[in-house]
């Protein structure tokens, strides 16, 4: 039967020390790490002196505790224990036995004196935190001085996410929303429509003022309407006889109304206005707006609207200043009636 007959180990240097195994069998764990470590310093001085021998310095009062106790002893990648040293000296092996030693450190990493950090400050943050950390200001300054009530790109989805109608993208909630607007995707975006509405006014001969001007020749600043408040409103419902359709009439009062004005309405969807939410799919807005009123809105369900002739009327009566709106829904396939 064959054992190993030597003990292999690196040393700080890249050398290669050994240690005869025969002189190692039986030892305890003291005397087991005493003889690597006398090895290593043969081989790395060469010289052989006793390892707890010391360089004759004058006695202190306070005595260090002897680092055999700390130091570990490892095989293949496993910590082994001086017994289980001994079981491997005693199995039948031909090649050398390789042990490494290993000195743990206690405490961690010291992130808080390496250069540059501050005092109690923790360490100095790597780029990703700086960049985190920069984002974060982002959102809370946006937050303070941006509404989004007035953001006319927000859209709230059924989902009760948020969406950017400029840009096309899918945000979680208004915060990560508010750190894309200040993106430069969104910028340039903002940048492209004002330039496409400026060559479209320019077509039209029309051209948008850029900014508030006073003191030049035909030009004034944007006048602020007062709102006087809501019209006067009755809405009738009714169900033709004939074909049994649903019918919506609204009349709407404008005592009020600027001279040569009219009335005006529109449908907007439920994904489209800000004042429920989350939006509701099954129903949709019909809108009046007249100067100096308040624009007014009714929900009504999000169903096909009849379109043919008669079926769908408006009317302004200019000598009462009244607005009627008369609509009829259509009706689905399989509810209609002989």
């Amino acid at each position: 039967m064959f054992r190993p007959k030597q003990i292999l180990l690196k040393t700080p240097q890249g050398k290669t020390a050994a240690v005869e195994a025969s002189s190692l069998r039986g030892s305890g764990a003291s005397d087991l790490v005493h003889a690597l470590l006398q090895a290593v310093r043969e081989r790395e001085c060469g010289k052989k002196r006793p390892f707890d021998q010391e360089n004759r310095q004058p006695p202190r009062k306070k005595q260090r505790r002897c680092p055999c106790n700390d130091i570990q002893m490892w095989h293949e990648g496993r910590h082994v224990s001086s017994s289980s040293v001994q079981q491997l000296l005693n199995q039948p092996s031909v090649s050398p036995l390789f042990i490494s030693l290993r000195i743990p450190i206690r405490g961690g990493i010291d992130r808080q004196n390496r250069v540059g950090s501050k005092f109690g400050g923790g360490g100095v943050s790597s780029a990703q935190q700086s960049e985190r950390e920069r984002k974060e200001r982002l959102k809370q300054l946006a937050l303070e001085s941006i509404d989004l009530a007035k953001d006319p790109y927000l859209m709230r989805n059924h989902l009760g996410t948020y969406e950017c109608k400029l840009c096309l993208t899918l945000h979680t909630n208004e915060a990560n929303y508010l750190a894309h607007t200040q993106g430069k995707k969104h910028q340039q975006g903002l940048a492209r429509r004002a330039h496409m509405e400026k060559l479209r006014a320019e077509k039209e001969g029309t051209a948008l003022p850029t900014g508030p001007t006073t003191g030049a020749a035909g030009t004034s600043a944007p006048v602020k309407k007062v709102r006087i408040g809501r019209p006067a409103y009755q809405v009738f419902k009714s169900r033709d006889a004939d074909t049994h359709q649903r019918c919506l009439s609204f009349e709407l009062s404008y005592p009020e109304i600027e001279a040569d004005l009219q009335p005006r309405h529109r449908f907007m969807s439920a994904f489209e206005q800000r004042i429920e939410s989350p939006p509701d799919r099954r129903y949709q807005y019909l809108l009046f707006a007249a100067d100096p009123y308040e624009t007014v809105a009714f929900k009504i369900p999000n169903e096909p609207i009849d379109k043919e002739p008669g079926r769908f009327v408006t009317h302004w009566n200019a000598d009462e200043k009244k607005f009627t709106v008369t609509l009829y829904f259509l009706e689905p396939e399989g509810s209609k009636t002989n």
